[in-house]
């Protein structure tokens, strides 16, 4: 391992990751008569760094453009928590959370994106890397009638028990989500607009869901933008 084969690895995979990697390198080589072992031992574990992010690293081109649709959607939610009066507004989307024993994926969910009215903390790093199962009748809704319109938690007490608990401990009094698709047409997530029960403003849920029903289709459109060829 030298100089030059270092920086790469900062550049694709993050300084921490390769920081351990260089760690657990040190290590291995105090046996001075195994340094060939070790070498190819250190690239092995780099391959299978990157194979776990996916073996792709984002050209400078592919960099811009993720950010300018982090920067529009993020303009889309801030729009909607002004106009609705919502506590919060955020886009959740569905990922593959790795595979068992069977090789069948876990689905899970994240909160990728998310704007907050004044006076309410953000609770997108709460929603990392969930099991979609966690929130299974909010997402049911969503994958078979494109949304799921809650105006009183208390609705769903008894159908979801633990969806239930989970938004009633950070004082969410209702809750409404749209669909968010890809250019085929198959739901990646959804756009959920939030209102917390200290906050007085009373909602209409048809006009919400009109609402949101657009705007999530602005999201769907700025997620399919392809780079430039």
């Amino acid at each position: 391992m030298d100089g030059i084969s270092i920086a790469q690895s900062i550049a694709e995979l993050g300084v921490l990751v390769v920081i351990a990697g260089i760690f657990l390198w040190i290590v291995i080589k105090k046996d001075k008569k195994q340094d060939d072992f070790n070498t190819k031992l250190f690239n092995t574990i780099l391959d299978q760094m990157k194979n776990f992010s996916g073996g792709h690293v984002l050209t400078p081109e592919e960099d811009t453009l993720a950010i300018s649709i982090d920067k529009t959607i993020y303009s889309y939610l801030q729009t909607a928590v002004t106009d609705l009066e919502a506590s919060r507004a955020f886009l959740a989307r569905y990922h593959n959370g790795g595979k068992d024993m069977n090789s069948i994926s876990f689905l899970k969910v994240s909160i990728t994106n998310e704007a907050v009215n004044r006076g309410y903390q953000p609770i997108i790093s709460d929603f990392q890397n969930q099991f979609r199962a966690m929130v299974g009748y909010p997402i049911n809704l969503i994958d078979t009638t494109g949304h799921c319109l809650v105006s009183n938690l208390e609705e769903i007490k008894d159908a979801d028990i633990g969806t239930y608990e989970l938004l009633k401990a950070r004082k969410v009094r209702s809750f409404y989500c749209h669909k968010v698709t890809n250019k085929e047409g198959y739901v990646i997530g959804a756009l959920c607009i939030l209102y917390n029960t200290n906050n007085k403003y009373k909602e209409n849920p048809d006009d919400i869901d009109k609402y949101i029903s657009h705007m999530a289709d602005q999201i769907s459109g700025a997620l399919s933008i392809e780079k430039k060829k």
